[in-house]
């Protein structure tokens, strides 16, 4: 299980309430974390281990990540230690198992202009996020990437057994933040993760890559400094 580090001091709810804008209802805002807060694309290690495999990039990325069990590794139901032992034996690269889990990794890029405007709702709004991920991958972004700490909780579908879309991992979010889904946001670049939390009552924001947050956050009545 990833470590979750110390929680910056945060201001309390009364402190929140007063600085939260008066035309907004919106009471907590949380986060996707791949391609909202950190960029994903195929590194050089990933590259060359595909190379190495004899296999075309688009192919080898589609046996990791589009397999069921990559899915119930996100849930928790593999152990770091079976799950590579599965993927090196499907990709027959039992010989290369170190680096195969460091090409696991390297997918990720600093989006430092979403983290610069998270850093900027989080004087007047507690944030959390809600991401479907593994033991890892967040073992190397919180080690990796110094914006974690401003986000609490962190509702990781590995810790808390369910991915989204299912209802549960909404729910655990809402419980974990003390807060209401009426007056939650939740911001995401999938659609398909938003369809629940919508139907459960929670705002929302699609944003596909390369969107403007900003824009996307004036929609919702929340204006940046």
């Amino acid at each position: 299980m990833a470590g979750r580090g110390n929680i910056s001091r945060l201001p309390n709810r009364r402190a929140w309430s007063r600085l939260s804008p008066v035309h907004s209802p919106i009471t907590h805002i949380f986060f996707d974390l791949g391609n909202i807060l950190v960029g994903l694309r195929a590194g050089e290690k990933l590259r060359s281990l595909a190379r190495q495999s004899g296999q075309e990039l688009t192919a080898f990325c589609e046996k990791i990540w589009s397999h069921e069990r990559a899915h119930d590794y996100e849930r928790g139901q593999h152990t770091c230690e079976e799950y590579f032992s599965l993927l090196a034996e499907d990709l027959d690269l039992g010989h290369a198992q170190p680096a195969l889990r460091e090409a696991f990794c390297d997918i990720f890029h600093p989006l430092p202009e979403r983290v610069a405007i998270a850093r900027q709702l989080a004087v007047r709004y507690p944030l959390g996020l809600i991401s479907n991920t593994c033991a890892s991958h967040i073992r190397h972004l919180e080690a990796t990437y110094d914006f974690f700490p401003i986000f609490s909780p962190r509702i990781y579908s590995h810790e808390v057994g369910a991915r989204k879309p299912h209802p549960d991992i909404y729910t655990k979010a809402l419980v974990a933040a003390g807060a209401q889904a009426e007056t939650s946001l939740f911001i995401d670049d999938l659609a398909e993760n938003l369809e629940t939390p919508a139907r459960l009552g929670w705002k929302t924001i699609h944003l596909p890559p390369k969107s403007d947050l900003a824009t996307a956050l004036a929609g919702q009545g929340i204006r940046l400094p």
